[in-house]
């Protein structure tokens, strides 16, 4: 039972949108909270995505990404309720 209950007299295709949208800008703000949060001094996403394959930075890139997902669908999906 979602905290929110948005109700739109809109077609399915745009709140569908709307939800694509709400998930994304959730997943990016959490993404970017968790990747501030690490305190390194390098920049991890370029090292992550330019350095050898499997490297220590793309893993955590990885657990963040997977964090931020999670978070999306076990949290804030049930928060707001777009129909």
């Amino acid at each position: 039972m979602p905290i929110i209950d948005l109700y739109l007299d809109l077609n399915e295709e745009y709140t569908k949108l709307l939800k694509d949208i709400y998930k994304i800008c959730v997943i990016l703000i959490i993404f970017h909270i968790l990747v501030n949060n690490l305190n390194t001094s390098n920049n991890i996403i370029n090292t992550a995505l330019t350095g050898c394959l499997m490297n220590d930075e793309f893993m955590t890139l990885l657990f963040i990404a997977l964090i931020s997902i999670s978070a999306y669908y076990l949290i804030f999906d049930k928060i707001l309720c777009i129909h």
